[in-house]
């Protein structure tokens, strides 16, 4: 039972709240003017911070968080029979001091070391509130399972989508979600909900995945088979390889060596032919090197009628002297460069031959070893291909499971359908009181009794109410109301939650015979009871002339607030709520 809300800021309106109706009051107050309006008044606001201060995301509640950044929100609230007090701050969300009778209550609070306060970390402290209100234990194995922030939301529900229909709480709530949560709160097995959405998981991956094969998006089964077998036989020639494998340490050292004798033999091999060729070009210099015919000169001359006199054939003497001793010191050098020539060539082709057969040796171990590098390159590529192979028998394994998957997913639902029924005859005492108590609810509202309807099908369960003339906003609005009051009455009377928080938005369109039927139903079944009914309404859908005698609301309200000053709305300052569109609580 929530008995005050409250905050560190002055400006906050605080409001203490008592068993029974109780009522916020949006009014309009004399002098405010016709641009003024209701809607800003802080209604919608109050029962977001409650949701704060009881564990939802800040960000998701539209708050002004700018503003309110230094804010502490506080709840006084009994939870487990303890009534104690949490304080939760915009700054440190993460962090719910408590206060208060917190030594029996079933997950113990941390001890701050500095200040010495007791505090639960937020996901602590929903599970905590989640056991003491919902009985809701952690560590449900089960892949999907209520939550405390999904079950709180039906009791304080939250936006305009809360209040479109029954059994969810935003808009977009997947189908599994409301049948977990709702066949919880009802007293059915939720894990049957649970598992129907498992089997619905199944049959939609079998679709996606026949659909896909029959697209060609998905490789065929005779497509597989072939890569299959080329893998298989890839992977056993390269596991032979790395078995076979030698490795060489200094493999790229012989590599480089190699590659460096090759250089020098090329070079080697250039330098020998230059030098044969010199070799070649002075041996003909020699042969063909010989003196001139020592009197050649003076035939010639007197060939043409002309003599000589003594001093000059004396001196054509000393130059045929002197010719011939060039002619020889040509030949000695010629004879001296040839066998320099020689000895180079002889060096040059030792040279090559050794290099040769070093260079043979060295290939020779390079074609018998490996490299380290190479040597692990090969292994990775023979993982990668085992892992792509494993990965083709799986889908070989699911491609020819679809048949019996099928089967099975069909056997599945008809062992849940079975399961379903025994349940369902198990948890009758259970569903029989909630639709009881809807159709006394329902009754209390309009001449006609409304249904609860609840089915068991292979999909899980089927919810769903009815009330005559429910195509109108303003019935649709009191099945949620009948509905909800129904889910309090269950859990209160289980010692569970025993607090119901609607906002305005559950009586707009409402007819006004229907709005004080409701609220003096929530009253007096509040009371009798033992729950909080907290309702926020504008003055304007107070139907005080439709109320029964001795009823008055008046004595309900707990909280009043205006319209026309900023200082007279919740948080003391005006400001836009953010709208949220198919929101999740958390």
């Amino acid at each position: 039972m929530i008995k005050k809300i409250y905050a560190s800021d002055k400006r906050f309106k605080a409001v203490e709240f008592q068993k029974g109706l109780n009522v916020i009051i949006a009014e309009r107050v004399e002098g405010s003017g016709e641009k003024d309006t209701r809607n800003g008044a802080g209604k919608t606001t109050l029962i977001n911070i409650i949701h704060f201060c009881l564990g939802a995301d800040v960000k998701k509640l539209g708050l002004p968080y700018a503003e309110i950044e230094d804010w502490d929100f506080y709840i006084d609230i009994t939870i487990c029979g303890k009534n104690i007090t949490a304080k939760r701050s915009i700054k440190k969300a993460n962090y719910i001091i408590v206060s208060g009778a917190t030594d029996d209550l079933p997950i113990f609070a941390e001890k701050d070391a500095d200040s010495g306060e007791l505090f639960y970390k937020n996901d602590d402290w929903k599970k905590l509130l989640g056991l003491c209100l919902f009985n809701l234990h952690d560590g449900l194995r089960s892949k999907y399972k209520p939550s405390f922030r999904s079950l709180i939301s039906y009791f304080i529900r939250r936006g305009v989508d809360a209040y479109s229909h029954p059994f969810t709480h935003f808009r977009n709530q997947k189908t599994f979600d409301f049948q977990i949560n709702n066949a919880y709160l009802l007293g059915l097995n939720w894990e049957h909900a649970s598992e129907a959405q498992e089997i619905r998981d199944k049959s939609s991956a079998l679709k996606a995945l026949s659909s896909a094969v029959k697209a060609g998006i998905v490789s065929s089964q005779g497509e597989l088979e072939a890569e299959r077998v080329r893998l298989e036989k890839t992977i056993l020639e390269e596991n032979k390889a790395i078995e076979t494998f030698k490795v060489l340490p200094q493999y790229k050292e012989l590599q480089d060596r190699a590659n460096l004798l090759t250089t020098k033999i090329h070079h080697s091999s250039n330098n020998l032919l230059v030098l044969r060729r010199k070799l070649t070009r002075y041996e003909e210099s020699i042969a063909t090197e010989t003196p001139p015919e020592g009197d050649s000169v003076e035939k010639l001359y007197a060939e043409a009628g002309m003599f000589f006199s003594e001093s000059i054939k004396k001196t054509l003497g000393e130059a045929k002297t002197f010719h011939a001793s060039v002619i020889e010191n040509r030949k000695k050098f010629l004879q001296t460069e040839l066998a320099e020539i020689k000895n180079k060539i002889i060096k040059i082709e030792n040279d090559i031959n050794s290099s040769t057969d070093e260079r043979a040796k060295l290939m020779r171990l390079l074609q018998t070893h490996g490299a380290l590098e190479e040597f692990s390159l090969l292994q990775t590529r023979v993982v990668e291909k085992q892992e792509r192979l494993e990965t083709v028998k799986t889908k070989l394994s699911e491609l020819k499971n679809i048949s019996n998957e099928q089967k099975e997913i069909k056997a599945r639902k008809l062992e849940l359908d079975t399961k379903l029924q025994r349940d369902y005859e198990l948890s009758r005492p259970n569903w029989e009181q909630a639709v009881a108590l809807f159709n006394e609810g329902s009754l209390a509202l309009y001449d006609e009794p409304g249904n609860l309807i609840i089915n068991t099908t292979e999909n899980g369960y089927e919810f769903d109410v009815e009330i005559s003339r429910s195509n109108s906003e303003g019935v649709g609005k009191m099945k949620i109301f009948c509905y909800d009051m129904m889910l309090v009455e269950l859990l209160a009377e289980k010692n569970g939650i025993d607090f119901l928080i609607h906002d305005s938005t559950i009586y707009d369109g409402v007819d006004s015979r229907q709005r004080a039927h409701a609220l003096q139903y929530a009253c007096s079944r509040a009371e009798e009871h033992d729950f909080q009914y907290i309702c926020a309404l504008n003055s304007d859908m107070v139907p005080y002339d439709d109320f029964e005698n001795g009823f008055d609301l008046c004595q309900f309200v707990r909280l009043t607030l205006g319209d026309k000053n900023p200082s007279d709305s919740l948080m003391g300052f005006h400001f836009e709520l953010k709208k949220e569109v198919g929101r999740s609580p958390e």
